[in-house]
């Protein structure tokens, strides 16, 4: 597998991630919160990676600090509830990547996923977050 390849399904993931706005009535503790992702694709499993984040109901999911997020476009976001669903199009020199995502919040902590298919390839991103604190 290419290391290339899976950098950019992980920024693509990052760009649906920081472009979805899950709205004020979603239950989140504002806060610095610890966020895992690990993905996955058949026959591979990447080590998780995590980071933190200030999430406040503003700014109300994770969002990678990759470079050259601008290639993917949101649609058909929707909130119900405290869960966000969105698709998503990457365009990548490789070719588009579609997919969707789904994130549910519970106070101080949330899990979700978002599906991407490139190439009639599959990859799985598992999500999980904790609040850890007060924003800095």
């Amino acid at each position: 597998m290419n290391t290339r390849f899976l950098l950019a399904m992980f920024m693509g993931l990052m760009i649906v991630l920081g472009a979805v706005n899950a709205g004020a009535e979603v239950n989140i503790e504002e806060g610095t919160w610890e966020i895992t992702s690990q993905v996955k694709m058949p026959g591979m499993t990447m080590p998780p990676m995590t980071f933190s984040q200030c999430i406040t109901k503003q700014n109300a999911v994770p969002q990678g600090n990759s470079p050259g997020q601008d290639n993917c476009k949101i649609a058909d976001m929707k909130t119900v509830g405290n869960t966000v669903t969105w698709t998503v199009i990457c365009k990548e020199a490789s070719g588009d990547m579609k997919g969707k995502g789904k994130i549910t919040y519970h106070g101080n902590r949330f899990e979700g996923e978002v599906n991407m298919d490139m190439a009639g390839m599959s990859m799985v991103t598992e999500m999980s977050g904790k609040r850890t604190g007060p924003c800095q």
